[in-house]
């Protein structure tokens, strides 16, 4: 079961890969060309609004109620297929009307989200401008992520993950060739493109495997399986709500510039992109192959292999999450010098955006538990505690981030963040281990000790070979983290760290 889990999700994170890669070169090329200017921070408002809506009616349906109900019918591709057609059929409609609704309401957006821009007419008329184009990814990146669900209960896990790719593969072209003839544009324009290419490959992919498409009202009325669908999202919908008005906060509140300084919006933006990448690498892909044998298990009343491929997950968190938090803890102004100060990407904003990564890296294994916490509540087809834990989780971020950002700035509204993570953790796991028993955790107290350990001397030295080598900083990140990923590999295999031993295993033992 473990090694079937494993493999699936080596796919996904493979193809995730690719997508991040691209993403990074995407990041540099944006930073090069608008730094953290106005133009950049009225682009990622006019991204961000419509990704919210993505969040709740695309991954946020898909991963919580889609996958987990249609996993039921993993042995039964017709009714699969026919749920699937009706669910495809259903959110097109849904989101036709709100990505209307939104290209009429784009400004009241824009002030919701970012009231400092209220003080800049020009930023706010840029913003209002890109979110009326910006809103039309919401439809196409809606459908795709909708069809992930069945692609995931068919166990075609690398299409979705590679997926995103698209969008990156966009900006890239776009900002290399045609940056000249659509100018402060190009972004947006960017955004289009990739949505539509993001539809048509999944889409080509679940043609490929028997599914076709269609619309059928009727059908869609008296799908039972849709219905029980729609019955358990309203809670999630709150909990979506909850989590990404966290998001909004932290927007709303690093837009105010005169407090924690100009470009904040955007140095905030780039912080998030490194917090994201192993959230999506390797959490997101653990997540998303477990809910489904979760669902299984659970449904099957199997609660003793549901708990063992919790602890197994929750492992592979600790083992790739714990040392990224270490790298960005000890290694966030290196990392952002390197990768993204060149350009219009100054000293100000290598300084802001360092510091929200700092202050981020103490959060991120939290953010990232969270995410299994979440998908195992789900699993168990309770939307509703999800939903009241992040109410709670928000109200803290709101507190910590208000009292913080004054002293810290910028660090203030990412180390609130990171602390509401903390709290939301600690709560869920509680209440999980009440609603479903005890978990055997076996050896894992000692390895996340192995690992922690490890991470921070392997980091350390990295540190002061980054600092001392006569080098320049491009040759000094090249030893450096060669240095550092060499030494952690041969440090876990001789303190026998599960993953690496795995991986030995199975390069050197297969048959």
């Amino acid at each position: 079961m473990l090694k079937k889990i494993t493999k699936n999700i080596s796919l996904l994170s493979f193809g995730t890969g690719i997508s991040m890669f691209l993403g990074l070169v995407r990041d540099i090329l944006i930073a090069n060309l608008f730094g953290t200017s106005a133009i950049l921070e009225a682009f990622i408002i006019s991204f961000r609004i419509p990704n919210l809506f993505r969040s709740i009616f695309g991954e946020g349906f898909s991963d919580s109620v889609a996958t987990p109900v249609l996993s039921e019918f993993k042995d039964d591709r017709e009714k699969l297929f026919k749920v699937g057609q009706n669910l495809i059929s259903l959110s097109a409609v849904v989101l036709l009307l709100f990505t209307a609704l939104g290209m009429i309401c784009a400004k009241f957006f824009v002030i919701v989200i970012a009231p400092g821009f209220l003080s800049d007419p020009y930023r706010l008329s840029m913003a209002t401008s890109f979110t009326r184009i910006t809103f039309l990814y919401l439809f196409f990146i809606g459908l795709s992520v909708n069809s992930f669900s069945i692609l995931y209960v068919l166990k075609r896990f690398f299409v979705p993950s590679v997926t995103p790719a698209f969008l990156n593969i966009s900006f890239i072209v776009g900002l290399l060739f045609l940056s000249r003839f659509f100018e402060q544009y190009i972004l947006v324009a960017c955004v289009l493109t990739g949505g539509v290419l993001q539809l048509i490959f999944p889409f080509w992919f679940l043609r490929k495997e028997g599914f076709r498409f269609g619309f059928n009202p009727k059908s869609i009325l008296h799908d039972q399986t849709l219905k029980r669908m729609l019955k358990l999202f309203p809670p999630r919908l709150i909990s979506s709500i909850v989590y990404q008005l966290s998001v909004v906060i932290d927007t709303i509140l690093a837009s105010f510039s005169q407090i924690v300084g100009a470009g904040a919006v955007a140095a905030l933006w780039f912080a998030n992109r490194y917090v994201h990448l192993p959230l999506a690498l390797f959490v997101h892909a653990i997540c998303r192959v477990a809910i489904v044998d979760f669902s299984y298990y659970h449904s099957q009343n199997n609660l003793v292999d549901f708990k063992k491929l919790f602890v197994f997950s929750f492992q592979n968190v600790i083992f790739f999450i714990v040392p990224v938090s270490v790298v960005y803890s000890f290694l966030s102004q290196p990392i952002i010098s390197v990768v993204l100060m060149r350009g219009d990407f100054d000293t100000q904003s290598l300084a802001m955006t360092s510091s929200a990564l700092f202050f981020y890296s103490f959060g991120l294994f939290f953010f990232c538990g969270i995410k299994l916490l979440v998908n195992s509540f789900y699993a168990l087809k309770d939307t509703v505690t999800p939903a009241k834990i992040t109410a709670i989780s928000l109200a803290a971020n709101v507190l910590f981030s208000l009292l913080l950002m004054f002293p810290l700035k910028i660090g203030g509204i990412a180390l609130g963040s990171s602390l509401a993570a903390m709290l939301n953790f600690f709560i869920l796991y509680r209440i999980l281990v009440q609603k479903i028993g005890v978990f055997d955790w076996g050896d894992t107290r000692s390895q996340f000790i192995k690992v922690l350990l490890l991470s921070i001397i392997v980091v350390s030295v990295g540190r002061l070979l980054y600092d001392f080598l006569p080098f320049n900083r491009y040759m000094k990140a090249l030893i450096a983290g060669v240095s550092c990923f060499s030494a952690f590999l041969m440090g876990g295999y001789f303190l026998r760290l599960k993953q690496i031993d795995f991986v030995k295993k199975w390069i050197f033992d297969r048959k």
